[in-house]
């Protein structure tokens, strides 16, 4: 009795003290903020990161702008829509944070009067019907500024706003929600809205919105598996509250160290909800097991901690060493999901050897029926299946390996891949805004290229100019580039202009002395400073900007080669300037290729780590193989069905394998340290495979279904990463437990197979 008051004297310790962190962790997580900086998805210390900071600081972001769009389904060019559209642009100037407005109403062509003198014309001639037929020719005949302003289809005219730079969550939501209340006071055919802060908004929503869903629907599933499998109150409460307080430790550890939650970590609370729950659902089901035997309550606490122990600490390990491969990444919040996730594991683990037998110490032990292990259901079952392997043991060899053969083809057909907002399901109305801009307008992939001068080199040389037209020109017609800004293109339009558009005129003129007059006729009329945006002379950059079409990385990989086949012929007698592709969408796409080697870097690690372990644990390198080619085959099967089913290899997808192989190896090491245990007792490897399968099968298929369930509720996700995350993992854990629960105990018997009983 007396070791029975110990006993519940610490427990009472441990309950006061993980309470009192619990109030704490509360109190910290209720500052918790999201967080959807889209720079923090660049590579961080990596030179062409760090060329691309340095390039944003000669000029300007290429990500702080907002459109409106506004359609007339009959035609733009009417007097009274356009003059709506004029009073839109004035109205879209008075909000928050807007510092220029460009409207397809305000522009201004130049011409050359009688004694030579440059005066200015408008575009658009709106309030004139007569003259708006001619303009609208002049206009898609120019080609100019459609795409820019006015749609490829004559229906929609656009607004082109720039915003203060770096706008945080708070400017954009304010902007955004400025932008929304001043459509609602038109009635146009067609309203659409696009930019950074509409974006931010719009995710940030989403990510808080999405959490709780996932949080919710992981916790009901989680409670019905624990029902099914224990058909206990004390079953499901005692699992449950362990594994929140779990979550609530994790978020307010991160609060305390400065982390809010961004895109990557929404999908952390659930990921831990249903991991954490693994060792909890092993320790309780040796403990019921116990007491199902009829030994007392401290008797089974002590024996279900010491057999499972070992066991739940490796899959700790090697659950947090699949997160913490993540840290290979350059990408912080991938490191930071690797590893705040790795710090939950290790936090669900003290939890579960803390306050789980603290609880099960105070507590009455449920009342467990006394029923024949023989008549047990979850025993017949894991026995029936055992027999069924015994007997299909050649053919499920030869399906595992023509499994592993398909797996390979398949997975030889992954392409690495990224578009513009692909995270976005296609039914999202951000993402058919996003369609809309790609269709009829100039995009959103914003394309920016540097041309490096030496000192003695400058913008305003024509020969300098002449290459800058080179390139500009191969860019049009080549890259595809629309909307495009440069020296060269606004010195054309200077000439254009001063011979009054002529067509012939458009081009760069015959020398210096002209260039030099253009430019400084031109500084007069540059009220919007569009040449300190292409040239910036102090730092010798020339900045060649514009837009192109969505077509992913694949196919601008392909046409960055081919630029660079063009430029180093075309500089190759230029001494003195060079050039560099970069821009947000060129950072992402170099992101994606880097994550072939990351993965396989991570996923080599978890391998050897994970190997040494087992090899140590068993001080045998067969038990290494036979343990790992159950989880390499899962890998290889989800990698096959990437494969047929042409999903990319791209941030969000390539995480999931070194993920899952660290979480898919804990069943294994559970299968194999029972059956350690029941080696060490003296007993036949055919008795221990018997009792290994009865015993530890219930906990790895309770475990697996938690987990799949839990994985599973994310593909009800808008965020198609989110989506591939809980669909991909899911579906390993699955393959996983049937490969530990059909062809582990094939590979066991062909290596024991030989040895005396």
């Amino acid at each position: 009795m007396d070791g029975n008051k110990k006993y519940r004297n610490i427990s009472r310790v441990v309950i006061l003290t993980i309470a009192t962190l619990s109030v704490v962790a509360f109190y910290l997580v209720t500052g918790l903020r999201l967080d959807y900086n889209f720079e923090h998805f660049l590579p961080q210390n990596d030179p062409e990161a760090d060329f691309y900071f340095e390039f944003r600081e000669a000029f300007e972001s290429d990500n702080d702008f907002a459109v409106i769009a506004v359609t007339r389904n009959e035609g733009i060019f009417d007097t009274l829509f356009l003059s709506q559209v004029q009073q839109l642009t004035n109205d879209a100037r008075q909000m928050p944070y807007i510092r220029e407005v460009i409207s397809p109403t305000e522009i201004k062509e130049y011409r050359r009067g009688p004694l030579g003198e440059p005066y200015e014309v408008p575009l658009l001639r709106y309030h004139n019907t007569e003259a708006l037929k001619s303009d609208s020719t002049r206009i898609y005949d120019q080609g100019q500024w459609v795409g820019l302003l006015f749609s490829t289809d004559a229906r929609s005219v656009a607004i082109q706003m720039k915003h203060k730079e770096y706008l945080s969550k708070e400017g954009c939501d304010s902007l955004s929600m400025a932008m929304t209340r001043l459509l609602e006071r038109y009635d146009f055919d067609e309203e659409h809205l696009f930019g950074r802060c509409m974006g931010q908004k719009v995710y940030v929503e989403l990510m808080f919105s999405e959490m709780l869903i996932f949080i919710s629907l992981s916790f009901v599933l989680i409670v019905i598996f624990l029902i099914i499998a224990f058909r206990s109150t004390w079953g499901v409460i005692v699992p449950v509250t362990v594994v929140l307080l779990s979550v609530l430790w994790i978020l307010g550890i991160m609060k305390l160290l400065g982390v809010d939650i961004d895109l990557m970590l929404t999908v952390l609370p659930t990921i831990l909800f249903v991991v954490g729950m693994s060792d909890v659902v092993h320790i309780l089901s040796k403990y019921f097991e116990e007491l199902r035997q009829g030994h007392s309550k401290i008797a089974a606490i002590k024996t279900a901690f010491r057999e499972v122990g070992l066991a739940t600490f490796l899959t700790s390990v090697t659950t947090a060493i699949g997160f913490l491969t993540l840290l290979t990444s350059s990408i912080q919040p991938i490191r930071n999901f690797g590893l705040y996730t790795a710090i939950g594991v290790f936090v669900a683990f003290i939890l579960a050897y803390s306050l789980l037998p603290a609880v099960m110490v105070l507590l009455k032990p449920p009342r467990i029926a006394r029923v024949p292990a023989s008549k047990v259901f979850w025993n017949q079952k894991m026995h029936s299946l055992l027999r069924w392997v015994l007997k299909k043991k050649k053919s499920i060899l030869v399906a595992s390996a023509a499994l592993t053969i398909l797996g390979l083809v398949g997975a030889s057909m992954i392409q690495v891949d990224n578009y513009m907002v692909e995270d976005l399901k296609e039914s999202h109305p951000l993402k058919k805004e996003f369609r809309f801009f790609e269709t009829f307008l100039t995009g959103g992939r914003p394309f920016e290229m540097a041309i490096i001068l030496e000192p003695e080199l400058n913008a305003k040389d024509l020969r300098v100019l002449h290459v800058l037209d080179s390139v500009d020109t191969w860019l049009e017609q080549n890259y595809g580039v629309r909307a495009l800004l440069s020296p060269a293109r606004m010195v054309r339009q200077a000439n254009y202009y001063a011979h009054n558009q002529r067509e012939t005129d458009y081009r760069l003129p015959d020398t210096q002395q002209e260039v030099d007059r253009l430019l400084r006729l031109a500084r007069n009329y540059d009220k919007n400073g569009l040449w300190n945006l292409a040239y910036n002379e102090e730092q010798g950059f020339v900045r060649i900007s514009g837009k192109v079409g969505d077509f992913g990385r694949s196919h601008y990989t392909r046409l960055n080669a081919q630029l660079d086949t063009f430029m180093q012929e075309l500089l190759a007698h230029q001494p003195g300037i060079s050039y560099h592709v970069t821009g947000t969408a060129h950072l992402i796409d170099l992101n994606n290729q880097y994550l072939s080697i990351t993965m396989l870097q991570g996923l080599g690690i978890a391998f050897l780590v994970i190997a040494l372990i087992i090899g140590v644990l068993f001080k045998s390198w067969k038990m290494v193989v036979i343990s790992l080619i159950p989880n390499i085959i899962p890998l290889l099967l989800v990698a096959g069905i990437m494969g047929f089913a042409g999903i990319y290899l791209k941030v969000s997808t390539s995480i999931i394998f070194t993920i899952a192989f660290g979480i898919a190896v804990d069943d294994t090491i559970h299968y194999l340290s029972k059956f350690r245990i029941q080696l060490a007792k003296g007993h036949s490897w055919e008795y221990a495979l018997k009792r290994t399968s009865i015993s530890t099968g219930k906990a790895i298929v309770v475990t697996t279904l938690i987990l799949c369930g839990g994985f599973l509720t994310l593909i009800f996700s808008d965020f198609m990463g989110t989506f591939y995350i809980g669909t991909l993992i899911g579906l390993t854990l699955l393959f996983a437990v049937l490969a530990d629960l059909i062809l582990l105990p094939v590979l066991i018997m062909l290596f024991y197979g030989g040895k005396k009983k």
